[in-house]
């Protein structure tokens, strides 16, 4: 580095008086958070799809976005007053539980969109096959 580069005013900031050195620590430190990010991001995808594997970790995870002290992810609430009038706090209240609810849902059919479906029909009555109707016994 010359004199040339050096900054004029003696009351310059040091950082702005950079160097080879300085900058290949910022990359260096930038790839290092970068590796970081998606090291975590390869585990979070590995814990959820380890859960969702499982036929115990599918009913819990439903019972987490709909069950009754869940999410309530698929179904919208309005909830009243004591005095039965709407109350407009509980209400957003509930779509934040719901929102959160629909959040994790998706994360999750992003991972692993079969595992998902199977928690539906594991734990969704909705999913049920539908049940074979019996003719009457004709004598």
């Amino acid at each position: 580095m010359s004199d040339d580069d050096l900054p004029e005013d003696d009351d310059a900031p040091v950082s702005a008086v950079t160097d080879d050195r300085t900058e290949s620590v910022a990359v260096s430190g930038r790839r290092k958070r970068e590796n970081r990010i998606e090291r975590e991001a390869r585990e979070s995808a590995s814990f959820w799809k380890a859960v969702l594997a499982d036929p115990v970790g599918r009913r819990e995870l439903w019972r987490v976005i709909v069950g009754s002290m869940g999410a309530h992810a698929f179904e919208t609430r309005f909830p009243a007053s004591p005095a039965g009038t709407p109350d407009p706090y509980a209400t957003w209240y509930a779509k934040g539980e719901q929102d959160l609810g629909l959040r994790l849902y998706h994360q999750w059919l992003r991972l692993d969109h079969a595992a998902v479906h199977l928690m539906h029909v594991e734990n969704d009555p909705r999913f049920a096959p539908p049940r074979e109707r019996r003719r009457p016994r004709i004598p």
